[in-house]
């Protein structure tokens, strides 16, 4: 698996390409973690490359999905083909997550969401 990313309008895209399986799952984890870290925390992962995913790769994307959202943020998916949107449906992260054709779509629906961290830290200069 290989993962690229940008930082673009406020929002961090993660590109994985490849299978996200047992053997990768763990790496995709720690990069993801890794680049959330540093932000922003709005995410978006981008499918389209993707060829599959498995359990493995579910799970890295909800510790991923938890970690954008303790930072204040939310993560969300794209482009989903195949394979891989049929094991989001069943698994249900297409719902969880959200699920959208395009990047420019992703960024759409993260927009409606304000960034927690900022709305805390507003109500404790009060």
């Amino acid at each position: 698996m290989d993962l690229t990313h940008e930082v673009s309008n406020g929002l961090l895209v993660i590109r994985p390409k490849g299978r996200i399986d047992s053997d990768t799952a763990a790496d995709f984890e720690r990069r993801c973690a890794a680049l959330i870290a540093k932000g922003p925390a709005k995410t978006i992962v981008d499918f389209s490359q993707v060829a599959y995913i498995s359990s493995a790769g579910l799970r890295a994307l909800l510790v991923a999905a938890k970690q954008a959202k303790s930072l204040g943020g939310a993560l969300t998916l794209c482009a989903l083909n195949g394979g891989v949107r049929q094991v989001m449906s069943v698994s249900g992260f297409d719902t969880i997550l959200g699920a959208h054709a395009g990047v420019s779509e992703a960024a759409a629906a993260l927009a409606r969401f304000p960034l927690e961290r900022n709305r805390s830290s507003d109500e404790e200069s009060r």
